[in-house]
């Protein structure tokens, strides 16, 4: 398997919209809640996120990564860790990422 293979799920969000609740039921339901990492993104937050995925992609946990939108800085560097991703990664592991709409996002992360 090729990083082509493995692709984040990615919630776009309307303004008002919080798809936490249902990603959480969804979670619970998987058996997965007491495996999730959530990082809300933002000033400061990319070391954590990093973390978090790597922790997620080693142990088969699932990583959160809330307001993408928010550290578009960082996104080329996300971009670059998904392209890293092999069949040696857990095979539980997932990326979840929500973000407003924004044109600066990655297509192929996407």
């Amino acid at each position: 398997m090729d990083s082509s293979n493995i692709s984040p799920l990615i919630f776009v969000l309307s303004s008002g919209s919080d798809p936490i609740a249902d990603f959480q039921k969804f979670a619970g339901e998987s058996d997965m809640l007491s495996r999730v990492d959530l990082v809300s993104l933002g000033q400061g937050q990319a070391p954590k996120a990093e973390k978090a995925i790597e922790k997620a992609r080693l142990t088969g946990g699932w990583c959160l990564l809330q307001n993408c939108h928010l550290s578009i800085s960082w996104m080329p560097r996300l971009e670059a860790i998904v392209e890293q991703l092999t069949e040696e990664n857990n095979p539980e592991f997932r990326i979840w990422l929500t973000s407003m709409p924004s044109p600066a996002f990655p297509v192929s992360v996407l």
